[in-house]
């Protein structure tokens, strides 16, 4: 049975080996452009290790030629040298000489290390960032965005340790075991050998509690990421928290994630506290070994005091390396895991991108085709759109209307490519969408989300935000057309007023005015426009209807409405129903033709509240 299990053993070792060459490969884009930094970092790194090397050598000189006589001073030194007070002089000049220059080094290395390590944290987030954009809106959809967040912070930070820290710590824990082990060769091979053989089960112990440990710390990011998303959800809908009074709730969800989070952590202290007590006891029965037979060869002659001495203080040295070494063995385990996850995220491709031979889209006239239409969500079950076909004529303005999870919205999202239908075209000006690039198609169509977003910046900033570099009397125009102007003249700054996050210090109807201003400003042919009145009173609603209406006059529009008295006055009015266009029409024709429309607008003149 053993045979087969160090067979499997190997496997893993080599499949290990594999898959971290694989990860450590995905990030060598960053390092390449600080290879000369590397270089130079890994040449002081030699200096600091002959330094450190030499460090017991003024010791064992003082014990052999200065406070004993076991050995003669070599020939061809000067004759003053035999002067042991300026013997014993130089020497302690050799130590303030080493001791400056170790610590010279070391620390011209931490501040090299330093920068190039945040030179790549910064690449490496700029690259996730980009990447986080570039992704459509079913992969967000499918990510917690908490996840998200910690692969792009804390994550980067633990891959950052092990690209920079940990592979110049292993260089430098290497390049001092070797140099230690050519010097203790040279004084000593019997008692070389007898210290190493130790080594065997601390590289057992490594190989030992690294797989336990690695294993842990997947859990401990997980619970990461998980307990990030909690924190975010809460904090976004903190008002709805407070509204039903759900903080104990909310308390108990945080809980029960950092509950697991600190079960894997407490699990990885607890495996790294028996990694070192295993450390220090097959440490502590090496140096016995070495200082019992050693002082034996000393008293025999076949040694001297002050070789002994450098020889302890080199084992003491020797395990500082090993257990440096064995350390950044398993940071290095641990930082693959974030790796693993960056690169995940990293690899990811984006369902919705531009095509080969895509060009810029031309200034729109705004005819928007729907032909033969299907789409579905990859979590959902069915279709949403189910064949739908429709033609708006350019400059337009068209009501979709239906009940809840009709799929209006899923429509509105595929003319912007937000989406990608999976069977049908979807074209503006005869042309499929396809055919353009994102980003000059969605420069041409402009969105009023019906929940608006708003950053946290100028009022100013936030109506240019989809025209960047707009003049002031431009946004002042178009925040009055708004019927903004007046409540933003009344806050403190007025326009150079820094909003809250979301905007959370206005009401929903000032935030959805400045969202309809920002709309206004853009000026795109193709308008898309989600409940525009929603959280408006009633004069406020009318004023916003009497702007836009002007606005979007040879503009196509798509107006999302479930009040259906807000749309009576389009140019047509398309009914989604079961996936598919179930009626289209005027609002007249489609009141006295009895269907689905007429049964929603008759409905909500007897109840408002109805959707």
């Amino acid at each position: 049975m053993r045979y087969p299990i160090r067979v499997k053993r190997l496997k893993e070792l080599r499949a290990g080996l594999r898959r971290t060459g694989e990860t450590l490969s995905n990030f060598t884009p960053f390092l390449r452009p600080r290879r000369a930094g590397l270089l130079l970092a890994l040449g002081v790194l030699l200096l600091e290790t002959v330094t450190s090397l030499a460090q017991p050598w003024p010791l064992a000189l003082i014990i052999d030629y200065v406070l004993t006589d076991n050995k003669p001073l070599p020939k061809g030194l000067p004759d003053l040298l035999a002067d042991k007070a300026l013997l014993l002089a130089g020497i302690a000049f050799l130590i303030v000489l080493i001791f400056t220059v170790t610590r010279s080094v070391a620390s011209f290395r931490r501040y090299l290390l330093q920068r190039l390590g945040q030179e790549t944290v910064f690449d490496m987030r700029e690259a996730l960032y980009a990447k986080v954009h570039a992704l459509g809106l079913d992969y967000h959809g499918s990510k917690r965005t908490g996840d998200t967040i910690t692969r792009v912070t804390s994550d980067v930070k633990e891959v950052r340790t092990m690209l920079v820290d940990s592979v110049v710590e292993v260089f430098s824990s290497v390049t001092i075991l070797l140099g230690m082990m050519v010097v203790m060769l040279w004084l000593d091979w019997q008692l070389t050998l007898l210290a190493l053989v130790t080594v065997p089960f601390l590289f057992l112990a490594v190989s030992r509690y690294r797989r336990a440990l690695v294993q842990r710390m997947r859990i401990v990011r997980a619970r990461e990421g998980a307990i990030a998303s909690v924190m975010q959800e809460a904090i976004i809908g903190i008002r709805a928290v407070k509204i039903f009074a759900r903080e104990d709730d909310e308390m108990e969800r945080f809980r029960t994630e950092s509950k697991e989070s600190l079960r894997a952590s407490v699990d990885s202290a607890m495996i790294e506290a028996k990694f070192s007590t295993v450390l220090g006891i097959v440490g502590g029965l090496g140096t016995a070994l070495v200082v019992y037979f050693g002082a034996r060869q000393v008293l025999s002659g076949a040694l001297s005091l002050g070789d002994l001495t450098v020889f302890v203080a080199y084992l003491a040295l020797f395990l500082s390396p090993l257990w440096a070494l064995s350390r950044q063995v398993n940071q290095i385990g641990t930082s693959l895991v974030s790796g693993e996850r960056i690169i995940d995220l990293l690899n990811a491709e984006p369902t919705v991108k531009d095509l080969p031979g895509a060009r810029s889209a031309p200034a729109f006239e705004g005819r928007v085709t729907f032909e033969d239409v299907r789409f579905a969500y990859e979590d959902e079950a069915g279709e949403v759109l189910g064949g739908v076909d429709f033609d708006v004529e350019a400059g337009s303005r068209v009501a979709l209307v239906g009940v809840s999870g009709a799929g209006k919205t899923t429509v509105t999202s595929l003319i912007a490519r937000l989406y990608d239908p999976q069977e049908g075209r979807v074209l503006i000006d005869g042309e499929d969408v396809k055919d353009f690039t994102l980003k000059s198609l969605r420069d041409s169509i402009t969105f009023v989300p019906q929940d608006p977003l708003l950053f946290r910046a100028t009022v100013a900033e936030n109506i240019a935000y989809g025209r960047p570099g707009s003049s002031r009397g431009d946004i002042e125009a178009i925040a009055e057309l708004a019927g903004a102007d007046d409540f933003i003249r009344a806050l403190p700054e007025g326009y150079d007023t820094v909003l809250s996050e979301r905007g959370e210090s206005l009401s929903g109807g000032q935030r959805q005015r400045i969202s309809i201003a920002r709309a206004m400003l853009r000026d795109t042919p193709i308008l898309i426009l989600d409940e525009p009145q929603s959280g408006l009173d009633a004069e406020a609603a009318a004023a916003v209807e009497e702007s836009w209406r002007a606005l979007t006059e040879g503009r196509t529009t798509f107006v999302i409405a479930h009040e259906l008295r807000l749309v009576r006055s389009v140019d047509s009015i398309l009914v989604i129903e079961d996936g598919g266009v179930a009626e289209a029409g005027a609002h007249e024709d489609l009141v006295s033709s009895g269907g689905l429309y007429a049964r929603l607008y008759f409905l909500q003149e007897r109840d408002p509240v109805q959707p």
